[in-house]
């Protein structure tokens, strides 16, 4: 029997394990979930390199992909937005508006920020409030959010992090604290896709089709997968 092989962009990897999970009998195939930063799933994909029958990438890079015939039979997941991370049991700094995140940016001992997009764009907040020098100080970057969480819960400083919703929550000893302002905040949308080409077009459609059901997106939802507004 062959394997139903899903690769999926790190922000919705949590909730895509989980809907393989209830999958599993309907699609009857044996499902593989792997993962791997949205722009390298993108670039391997284009590059004719990527073995996987499913890719759950930002609806962007999914539409680049569609236009040059390498992915179809799309479906929308929902969005994906930044907040703020702390340790479990820790102060909850506020940071729903830009005075607040700028006062909980200065009040934090040590700032954690990946070295993706999403702390790219936080590093361009921090040099906008002309703090970056104070922050400098104190800031520890990680390749992935997975690591920034395992780091800020061994801490026992007053540690403040930002990433996305999903991977946040995915956490263990950390604490997602809300969104960051509407001002910066960066939602990006999902999707999921067949690879063109496929040898597993029954089994990818088959999921793809769940993933549009009120189960699967309950799922991703509680995972921090915002449906969007119809």
């Amino acid at each position: 029997m062959s394997h139903l092989r899903i690769l999926s962009a790190g922000s919705t990897l949590h909730g895509v394990r989980a809907c393989a999970a209830l999958a599993a009998q309907t699609i009857s195939a044996p499902i593989e979930v792997a993962t791997d930063h949205g722009h390298n799933i993108r670039d391997a994909l284009l590059r004719g390199q990527t073995q996987a029958d499913v890719v759950l990438l930002p609806v962007d890079m999914a539409a680049i992909l569609a236009a040059k015939g390498l992915v179809a039979d799309t479906v929308a997941l929902g969005t994906v937005g930044i907040g703020g991370v702390v340790r479990e049991g820790s102060n909850v700094p506020q940071i729903a508006t830009m005075d607040e995140l700028r006062a909980a940016l200065i009040e934090a001992d040590t700032v954690l920020l990946t070295t993706g997009p999403t702390g790219e764009h936080l590093m361009k907040v921090i040099a906008k409030f002309a703090i970056a020098d104070e922050v400098a100080r104190k800031l520890s970057r990680f390749d992935t959010s997975t690591k920034l969480n395992i780091a800020l819960a061994a801490r026992s400083d007053h540690a403040l992090g930002f990433g996305p919703e999903t991977e946040i929550r995915a956490g263990i000893g950390v604490k997602w604290i809300g969104d960051v302002p509407d001002e910066i905040q960066v939602a990006l949308p999902y999707a999921a896709a067949m690879i063109a080409g496929t040898t597993a077009v029954d089994a990818a459609r088959r999921f793809l089709t769940f993933l549009g059901t009120e189960d699967a997106r309950a799922v991703f939802a509680k995972t921090g997968v915002r449906l969007q507004a119809t």
